[in-house]
């Protein structure tokens, strides 16, 4: 009988048949868009852009949940956005130029 510090052979099997949770498949499927982003797009435009769910929350809980957006949030998404147009801004006229 094996004591609290010891794995017995049954206890490995156990956890090394195990399959592989909801919440695992969940996450994995939500990264995978991330990465085909990454793999396509750099690195210098898609970490700004994965800031437009700071517009993207605050928009969609004002159109569907009629919730108030104070002062402060529309200032909040406004430099949000003049931010990623100044981001983008130098990589459309690199495109441009290709």
């Amino acid at each position: 009988m094996p004591t609290n510090f010891e794995i017995s052979d049954h206890d490995t099997m156990h956890v090394a048949t195990r399959a592989v949770s909801p919440w695992q498949r969940f996450w994995t499927f939500l990264g995978n868009p991330w990465f085909y982003v990454l793999r396509h797009v750099p690195l210098s435009i898609a970490f700004p852009l994965s800031n437009v769910v700071h517009v993207l929350v605050p928009l969609s809980c004002w159109i569907f949940l009629h919730e108030l957006i104070s002062t402060r949030r529309w200032c909040g998404i406004a430099l949000v956005l003049i931010g990623l147009a100044v981001v983008a801004k130098p990589f459309s006229r690199i495109e441009e130029k290709l």
